[in-house]
């Protein structure tokens, strides 16, 4: 009997014991607020929106505009991420990530199939185009860490250039921030490649030197390079700075568009003399190749400051592979594909940025940050020409935590571009020549679990 009951209670031991060394978390951001908008596309709660200004896109009708904000600091998600010790310091791990509206609880997309950029009603903002509406659409990853070695994970995942953006910076506030919005600076060129399908990624650190690396096949039978995308990082952090280098590119990278129309309309799409299919209903694709380089640095002079600054080269080229990748698919993030083009263009770009965080409390933070971005002329003829121009951003933000979890903020963003790098403006507008400065301005709070 003694011997049962022992049995017994060291079974429960080693199944308490083994449940322990496995574990599950969820977590997430809820991102609210108020802000306003001059000289901007409208606010369109039905999708996850940034202001035009920030990726120079079109859609801009000059005036005024006040709604509500979904995510102005952090891009509202909930995820579910785990792992399973393995012993021997290896573990497995998973992840899976969603972002959300806050304001509708829908997934986070742009709408790029349904925007009317071009309509009179002065168009919607632009957005992360990487996010359409997939069901993790922020990531979907497993994979082994070892507390030795590092970590290996396979999926879908952050190019390695966002991954460095946060922590780099100065106002890392999506809203009011042109590189911290997941936009074409996270993903060494173009938005869409931010977030990097079916790629191996890994990440080492060897006294306080991290190696990370990402890989992402093509699968293009007949090209071992087509759709491929290469990263590589190295850097050194330690208490009081840190510097990080990284080189990335994709060949054949996808850049996403609203459709002025679906052109794959047939007779099948037509009943009793009425259209099924929105002529909105798709998006166009451009193929191009992108590679950046991208340096930053951080430095902690006083317990209480950090100065922190930045540099990336971008390359925008005629793609490698068109002929083989065109047509592979004629669906994207549950989107029909209108048109697809090949870039014609070859553009190269000069982005800087430099800014402070102080924490004027305990409770209390302030940061500030101007952002330079310098398109450089190039082109031989009408349709490859590029002209010189610059766009120039302004930002601040203060931030007061009431706990650990939730913080309220206020933040503005000012935006000045060249004429060459302005966004014209849609129909319905009283101006007729290109917008050159805009704002953007808002209050919210964030609460995290």
């Amino acid at each position: 009997m003694k011997k049962s009951l022992l049995a017994i209670a060291a079974i429960g031991a080693f199944a308490s014991a083994a449940q322990a060394q496995s574990s599950v978390t969820v977590y997430g951001i809820v991102d609210v607020g108020i802000m306003g908008t001059t000289n901007n596309g409208n606010i369109n709660n039905s999708t996850w929106a940034v202001p035009t200004n920030m990726s120079n896109g079109s859609g801009t009708k000059n005036g005024s505009a006040v709604g509500f904000m979904a995510g102005g600091e952090s891009q509202s998600r909930i995820g579910f991420k785990g792992s399973e010790d393995l012993g021997g310091g290896t573990k497995a791990i998973f992840l899976l990530e969603q972002g959300f509206n806050a304001g509708t609880g829908n997934a986070a997309n742009t709408g790029l199939a349904n925007n009317k950029q071009t309509a009179a009603n002065g168009g919607t903002m632009g957005g992360d185009t990487a996010l359409q509406g997939q069901l993790f659409n922020r990531g979907a990853y497993a994979g082994l860490s070892n507390d030795k070695y590092g970590q290996l994970t396979a999926g879908r995942q952050q190019n390695l250039m966002l991954d460095n953006i946060g922590g780099y910076d100065p106002v890392n506030a999506q809203m009011f921030s042109p590189i911290s919005f997941s936009g074409s600076y996270g993903g060494g060129g173009q938005t869409d490649e931010s977030r990097v399908n079916n790629a191996f990624k890994y990440a080492g650190k060897f006294y306080g030197v991290n190696v990370n690396a990402l890989y992402g096949p093509g699968g293009v039978a007949g090209s071992s390079t087509a759709g491929t995308t290469t990263g590589f990082q190295l850097g050194y952090e330690q208490a009081k700075y840190g510097v990080q280098a990284i080189a990335s590119h994709t060949t054949d990278a996808t850049a996403l568009a609203g459709a002025s129309a679906n052109t794959s309309l047939t007779a099948a799409n037509v009943t009793n003399g009425y259209t099924l299919v929105n002529a909105y209903g798709a998006v166009a694709e451009t193929i191009m190749n992108t590679t950046a380089y991208q340096l930053t640095g951080k430095y902690n002079p006083m317990s209480s400051l950090w100065l922190k600054a930045g540099y990336e080269r971008e390359y925008i080229t005629t793609p490698s592979n068109y002929q083989q990748v065109n047509g592979v698919t004629t669906t994207t993030s549950g989107y029909s594909i209108a048109t697809i083009n090949p870039q014609l263009a070859n553009k190269s770009l000069n982005v800087f940025w430099v800014g402070a965080n102080y924490d004027f409390t305990p409770t209390i933070k302030g940061s500030i940050g101007y952002y330079y971005v310098g398109q450089l002329s190039s082109g031989i003829n009408s349709q490859t020409a590029v002209a010189a121009g610059t766009t120039q951003y302004q930002s601040a933000m203060v931030e007061y935590y009431m706990s650990k979890r939730t913080n309220l903020y206020a933040a503005v963003a000012n935006v000045n571009t060249s004429y060459n790098m302005s966004p014209s403006v849609t129909a319905g507008s009283t101006q007729t020549g290109p917008i050159t400065t805009s704002q953007t301005y808002g209050i919210g709070m964030r609460h995290t679990f």
